[in-house]
């Protein structure tokens, strides 16, 4: 069955997967907070289309996590 399967085909194939995972991959690099929420909208309902709009929006809208400061790795204001 795989045999049938050409290059172009394949290139196409793995096109659309890449596609597919688009608002992970763009929530992932933004380190949004509940990263989990966008992965499990995008794989349960992103191939239904809509809803890979819906993880879209939620990749690029959603908090993302601050990098934690201490005070003995911040700046020191008086010295």
């Amino acid at each position: 069955m795989l045999s049938n399967i050409g290059p172009l085909e394949l290139l196409v194939g793995a096109a659309v997967v890449l596609v597919l995972f688009v608002p992970s991959m763009i929530a992932y690099r933004r380190k949004v907070e509940r990263l989990w929420l966008v992965v499990v909208v995008n794989v349960i309902a992103g191939p239904s289309g809509l809803l890979w709009f819906v993880a879209l929006y939620m990749a690029m809208t959603m908090r993302t996590r601050t990098a934690d400061i201490t005070p003995a790795t911040a700046p020191d204001a008086l010295g």
